[in-house]
């Protein structure tokens, strides 16, 4: 063998010391680690499902309201808040007035109760919209 591939080949030698009880402290510090990164995740997780909770609820609000505004009774209403967010169960709905002329300002109402963990959160959003003049009867004096 030439010098030159003598001198290319590592060493062999005795390892690097260790100092005196840091063997398996990468161990320990992942064990104490892991679980608070877990519930970091499981945490941030359950904080996502709230807020898709809640982009829901307004948007079936905003379904709501524009029904209200194009239609008269409560019926339609519900079913349009209900088709805006079908993974919403347990749904409220409240529209007020039930009954609506031209011009009124229909208001919706939507709330749902969702829980993280044991703590329970009520998710309500209100939208409103001014009745269009095709629906309902007109107002009284009312010049059409």
């Amino acid at each position: 063998m030439s010098r030159c591939a003598r001198e290319a080949r590592p060493r062999a030698g005795p390892p690097a010391p260790h100092r005196r009880g840091e063997v398996g402290s990468l161990s320990i510090e992942a064990v104490l680690i892991l679980p608070v990164l877990a519930l970091m995740t499981v945490g941030l997780l359950q904080v996502a499902a709230v807020v898709s909770d809640v982009l829901l609820v307004h948007e079936a609000a905003r379904a709501g309201a524009r029904t209200a505004a194009t239609t008269s009774g409560a019926g339609p209403v519900v079913q349009a808040a209900n088709s805006a967010a079908p993974e919403l169960d347990g749904m409220s709905v409240q529209v007020t007035p039930v009954v609506r002329r031209d011009g009124d300002i229909a208001r919706v109402q939507v709330t749902v109760t969702r829980s993280i963990g044991p703590v329970s959160h009520t998710l309500r959003a209100t939208s409103v919209a001014r009745v269009e003049p095709a629906v309902g009867t007109t107002r009284q004096g009312a010049v059409p």
